[in-house]
């Protein structure tokens, strides 16, 4: 169990922040296109120009597919979006205008009709007056049979009634013949209705129109006479408008949408494909492929790009999943995420280069020409050996697809980042490193001559396999070695050789805290031995917890004389207010973060400088301000160090053996038992007050650094220390 573990696990993603996603994801981009152009233009086609080809002309030769090429077939895809435009349904609006234009006369016809018939006038006159206001409407016939029907007023009732259901239902005005393909058997059929827009889809037989419309009245008529029948279908029809007008736009763009959204017929020429033989007519689907092969100078294969995408976004995954701080054991940090994606893309940019300019011989892995063990080598150094295998694996994967899926170069690249990483990852000085050099050339042979024997590959080119490794691995570590001194300044970064440079007692600021400050420099000298013990047992870098305990209080140099341990007798915080004493203690972590930066001392150094008292109180002066306090309004926050908690677990060691340290000089006659206790407790109220939350420690850490700590104190006090009896040891 994490003692900074109080919340339910995170996702490894969780805390990348926008710089980290924007860097990734331009990598992400970035490492595709250096995959998959090589992959395209490395074999351009090699078919003469046969733009100039018609179909229905002679081919003066024959034309064969040099390779593969996916192409879209124009003239099939033209065939499919017709298709698809005429299975689009018209759309007819329904006007209400009109519908009401036709009831209207129809009402002003019942009307005059009606007054004439209780005039006293003859069949003839009646049939006049009705043809002077509305001419033509009815025969003359059907008129007397209006006049004289004896339910004139119910028939008339009944038929307005049929009239405004067929002119609400619609009345389909459809074009003239010779379109019926642009229905495709259905129309659609808007309508407002209640304040809503109707939208439905018929059948082209079930649509009324005019002609249609006496078979729709006889339906509805069924139960009545057939004279009463006929003289309503007379009335309907009369008066019955198409009010249902076909929206030509509309329709229009509905049909371009539904043929902008067909899938291109995508057609495949495969390598050695006879398009036309010499001789032989050329047919439009021949021209067609002619064309599409001069086109495609490099094979297009849309399944093999979106394989490609596809699997580097499992290798991004599997990249974000493996380089998270609870995989690697660190929280990488910003330059080191950079570095990370720039050795990635240097590699591919290597590969893609090299793919151009070099064909390995047969038998030869096409990884082996490439720097592998280099990335490995320097991402040890600089970052972690975790770190490194991680690298090798995402490198040696995203080879195979520009390596055409060749197991052997995955092989190799894995093997080779792996073999890096194991011979280096204990190197102390650089010299070790020219040692690992020959090791690691002996160990990549290996690996080809047994890739080697394993393909059953000619014997004959052992001596060649031989060459390449040690070519390979020595070659590798020359190069991480020019590299590294360039990227341990660029990067600032806190490499085991740096560190050892660092670790010199006689560098000039070590010197000044020794004559400015010695309390404080010997206070760092315990508290480095006391955390690089702690770490070599929790399996934490000793040698960055060692450095950074040696200049974790360089921000006292200027104020010495304001530390307890550097006072002989005069304090001179007895002259000063609480407030301003805990100002001055507080001073020394922004100071030391100052110099530190001045002196390039690695980010992982300053860190810990910064974090090497986290947010604890500084109880002496809080406790005399409450002292002198009246008004209670002293706040705990004013006497609390400013710095952020420990962020790593070098920085936690390296915080509790400051705090164990300096506590332990306030002992008196300390014995093991004391210790004991004292230890403890001093680890137990620092997690109480969550100041390890955001590190690494885990209890088992917290039991080791106990034990650790107090056999160093031990070794310490060792000639003060009384060994009471075991009864004596339980008070």
């Amino acid at each position: 169990m994490k003692v900074q573990r109080e919340n339910s696990p995170s996702l490894p993603f969780q805390h990348y922040d926008r710089w980290t996603v924007l860097v990734g994801a331009a990598g992400f981009l970035a490492a595709a296109l250096l995959i998959l152009l090589p992959a395209y233009l490395r074999r351009p086609f090699s078919s003469a120009r046969g733009l100039e080809l018609k179909a229905g002309s002679v081919a003066e030769r024959d034309f064969v597919a040099g390779r593969d090429i996916i192409y879209t077939d124009e003239e099939a895809t033209r065939l499919r979006q017709e298709a698809a435009k005429n299975l689009v349904p018209p759309v007819f609006r329904l006007n209400q205008e009109l519908s009401q234009r036709g009831l209207s006369q129809f009402d002003r016809f019942q009307q005059v009709l009606t007054e004439l018939i209780h005039e006293d006038i003859t069949g003839e006159a009646v049939f006049l007056k009705v043809q002077l206001s509305f001419p033509g409407i009815m025969s003359k016939e059907e008129i007397g049979k209006l006049a004289s029907y004896a339910f004139a007023e119910d028939l008339f009732l009944q038929s307005r009634r049929l009239l405004e259901e067929a002119l609400g239902t619609g009345l389909i005005s459809l074009p003239e013949r010779g379109q019926e393909s642009f229905f495709a058997g259905a129309l659609e059929l808007w309508r407002w209705r209640e304040g809503k827009l109707e939208k439905e889809e018929l059948a082209l037989d079930r649509a009324v129109t005019l002609r249609t419309l006496g078979g729709w009245l006889a339906g509805k008529l069924e139960s009545v006479s057939p004279q009463r029948a006929r003289l309503v279908a007379s009335l309907v029809k009369a008066f019955a408008l198409e009010n249902c007008i076909l929206d030509r736009e509309l329709t229009e763009k509905h049909r371009l949408k539904a043929a902008a959204e067909v899938e291109p017929v995508i057609a495949r020429l495969v390598k050695g494909q006879v398009m036309i033989r010499k001789g032989d007519i050329i047919s439009e689907k021949a021209a067609s492929q002619i064309k599409a092969a001069d086109n495609f100078s490099a094979s297009v294969d849309f399944f093999n790009i979106a394989g490609t995408i596809m699997f580097l976004m499992l290798a991004a995954g599997l990249s974000v999943c493996l380089l998270n701080g609870q995989m690697l054991k660190i929280r990488l940090r910003r330059s080191q995420a950079a570095f990370i994606l720039g050795i990635v893309l240097s590699y591919l940019l290597a590969a893609t280069v090299a793919s151009r300019l070099f064909q390995p011989p047969a038998g030869l892995p096409f990884s082996v020409i490439l720097p592998t063990s280099c990335a490995a080598i320097l991402t040890t150094l600089i970052i972690s050996p975790n770190a490194a295998l991680v690298v090798s694996l995402i490198l040696s994967l995203l080879l195979l697809p520009g390596a055409r899926l060749e197991l052997n170069s995955f092989l190799f690249a894995l093997l080779s980042g792996i073999q890096a990483t194991a011979v280096v990852y204990r190197a102390e000085k650089r010299l070790d490193l020219i040692r690992a050099g020959f090791l690691l050339a002996l160990l990549n042979s290996l690996v080809l001559v047994t890739i080697n024997l394993l393909g059953d590959y000619p014997q004959r080119q052992l001596l060649t396999l031989l060459g390449w490794g040690i070519l390979n691995g020595f070659l590798s570590v020359v190069v991480s070695l020019g590299l590294l001194p360039l990227l341990e300044q660029l990067l600032n970064t806190a490499t085991r050789f740096k560190l050892r440079e660092l670790s010199d007692l006689n560098a000039p600021i070590l010197k000044r805290l020794l004559n400015q400050a010695p309390g404080t420099y010997s206070h760092s000298i315990s508290v480095a031995n006391l955390a690089e013990t702690a770490c070599s047992e929790i399996g934490a870098d000793s040698l960055l917890a060692r450095v950074a305990s040696y200049y974790h209080d360089i921000g006292k140099i200027d104020q010495a004389e304001y530390f307890i341990e550097n006072q002989s007798s005069l304090n001179k915080h007895d002259e000063l207010k609480p407030s301003l004493s805990a100002a001055v203690l507080k001073s020394h972590l922004k100071l030391g973060v100052e110099k530190a930066k001045d002196l390039r001392l690695p980010e992982e150094v300053v860190d810990i400088i910064a974090q090497h008292h986290g947010r604890a109180l500084i109880k002496y002066f809080y406790h005399r301000a409450l002292e002198s306090d009246s008004e209670g309004s002293v706040a705990s926050e004013d006497y609390s160090y400013p710095g952020a908690r420990p962020h790593s677990r070098e920085a936690a060691v390296v915080m509790l053996a400051d705090t164990v340290e300096a506590a332990s000089r306030l002992l008196q006659k300390p014995s093991a038992a004391k210790l004991e206790k004292f230890v403890w407790s001093l680890l137990m109220e620092k997690f109480a007050f969550k100041e390890l939350s955001d590190s690494d420690l885990t209890f088992l850490d917290l039991e080791v650094i106990h034990r650790s700590f107090v056999q160093v104190l031990a070794g310490a006090y060792h000639s003060r220390i009384e060994y009471p009896k075991l009864k004596e040891l339980v008070r």
